[in-house]
Order: structure tokens, then sequence, then C-alpha cells
């Protein structure tokens, strides 16, 4: 701890008395009563105004919870000229800027790296009750980060797997080397297994947490004609010749093309696979909610031809 020169402690002095009309201030207003402005995000008081002050005085705007107490009396947490209030002594600190040139003594024997050298100021003590002292930090409460924000945090740190198309729908090639599939016939559609499952990620900040767990609800298909976007749950099923060319896919995942792809660029269409999320998650103090789905996706090109088209082709 370092005590400050005659000129140090005269500004000190000043301080101390503008301290205690703002402390004054602030224990009058107690018996008329404080409230949290929810619209301003402080704490407003209406203070007590002798005769002859300006009226712009009589609203003291507190820049946190006035829950701030030394020896049974509540201080203001926060003053612009003082600093932060610490409980466990009484006193304001206030960071100097710039900081003095490093002396060990000063720095109470700790290197010029670790904490720093604050203003002091301890209203409840007789005379100026100031100086300089080091500190490893300052008594400012650390910002306390919503749970959602952390989630959201977390969330962004997923990479959403993707579906993975189908090489060829009906597991066949055109004579030209097209994939495809034929008109009116179940056209399956699916991902892998392993694109289609839960994610999850957390994020902390101190004691606060949040974690996220991101779920497959759904798959979709974007036919890629003028059709609209067909769904269902689950991964899909792998289509093979034992299931047959009329048989539909189990849980509804095919979609039946009513006409073929000739006449479109290069005879062939761009569907779009898609995997939908939803994200729920869980925090700390019981909170939790949900964010809006995403979807994933992933598109192919592939042929729809005529079934005569594919069987004369066929024999060629």
């Amino acid at each position: 701890m370092h005590r400050l020169g005659w000129r140090g402690c005269a500004a000190l002095a000043a301080l101390a008395i503008v301290s205690s009309v703002v402390l004054s201030a602030t224990s009058a207003t107690a018996s008329t009563g404080c409230h949290y402005d929810l619209a301003l995000r402080q704490w407003v008081c209406q203070a007590l105004i002798s005769p002859g002050l300006s009226p712009h005085a009589q609203t003291k705007l507190l820049p946190g919870p006035s829950a701030c107490s030394w020896l049974g009396k509540v201080y203001q947490c926060h003053d612009e000229q003082m600093g932060w209030f610490d409980n466990r002594d009484g006193c304001y600190y206030l960071l100097m800027i710039p900081q003095p040139a490093y002396d060990s003594t000063l720095w109470e024997g700790h290197p010029s790296v670790q904490g720093a050298i604050y203003q002091f100021m301890c209203p409840s003590r007789t005379g100026t009750g100031g100086g300089w002292q080091w500190r490893v930090t300052s008594p400012q409460p650390a910002a306390v980060v919503p749970t959602v924000q952390l989630a959201q945090q977390a969330f962004a740190t997923l990479t959403l797997p993707k579906p993975v198309p189908p090489s060829s729908p009906s597991g066949a090639r055109l004579p030209d080397g097209r994939p495809y599939t034929v008109v009116q016939v179940p056209t399956w559609y699916w991902t892998t297994p392993a694109s289609y499952v839960p994610q999850h990620a957390r994020a902390a900040a101190g004691p606060v947490w949040a974690q996220v767990t991101v779920a497959p609800v759904a798959l979709t298909f974007a036919p890629g004609n003028t059709a609209s976007t067909v769904s269902c749950v689950g991964p899909g099923t792998v289509w093979t010749a034992a299931a047959g060319p009329w048989t539909q896919a189990p849980g509804g995942c095919d979609y039946g093309y009513p006409q073929s792809t000739y006449g479109y660029p290069g005879g062939e269409l761009s569907a779009t696979y898609g995997i939908v999320w939803r994200a729920v998650w869980t925090g700390s103090g019981g909170t939790g909610g949900t964010f809006p789905d995403v979807t994933s996706t992933a598109t192919a090109r592939f042929a729809v031809a005529e079934a005569q088209a594919v069987i004369v082709r066929g024999r060629h």
C-alpha cells in the first residue's frame, strides 16, 4: 500500500467531499426507495434535493444493483471517480491509467506482469483514507454470460453432417453413364445412417454452462422438378433389386416422377436431399430452450427415364 503526498491527499480529499455528498444522497434515497428500471437496465433512486441544487440531480442512476455494504452501511457499488467498491474492506478501487513505472516495493514484490496498481479511496475511514495499492484483480464483478448466449456459442461450433445421396436411385446407370430412375416408379431417397445421428456441444464461462443437443428429425427430398419438397422420418432405406421396382419405401421415403427429364439440360435434373435438425439446450440454473430448426443439404443429378427407353436401351 502506498500513501499519497499532500498534493494527492488534497485531490483525494476533494473526492472524499464529493463522495460524501453522493453517499449521503444515496443514503437519503434509501428512505424514498429505489427501483430497477427495465428500460434503462439500471437502478434508479430519487434523491432529496436541497434548495438551489440543479433539478437535473434529482435522479441518480446506479450502474448496478446497490448491494455493496461495509459495517452495516450501504454504498454505491460503482462510482465514476472512485471506481468499484470492495465489500471486503469498504474501499473503492480505480485502475490507474497509465500504470506507474514498475517498482518492486509498490508492486509488493510481485512481477510487473501480475496484477496492477489501483488508486483507492475508503469513505468509511477518517481523513482521506486513500492512496495507491497493488491488487491482483479489480473488485468489479465478473460479467455473467447468459446461458442462452453460451448455448448459441456451443451450437455455432457444430458442423452438422450433410446427407449422402445415393450414387444412383435405381442402383444402375443408363448406357451413356447417367444415373437414373424411372417415371412413375417409386424413387426411394435415403442417406447413410452415420450422417443421421445426434450432435452435442457444450460451452461454459466460469460456473455458468450450457449444453446443446441437435438431433435429426426428418429427411427431405426436393425432386428438382416443379413439385414440392417431400419428407419422411428417419434416414430412409437403401433400395435394392430384391425390393422390386414398384415397392414403396418403408416409412414413406419415396417419390414418383410423373415425367421424364427429356428436354432438361443434359437430360438430368438436380434433386436436393436434406436433413432437418432440431436443437434443444439446457443450462445452469435450470434454464433451457430450443432453437429454430436448420437443414443441411446435398444435391445429386440423375435422369428420369421412360420405362420403354430403359428396356430398349438395355437390349443394345
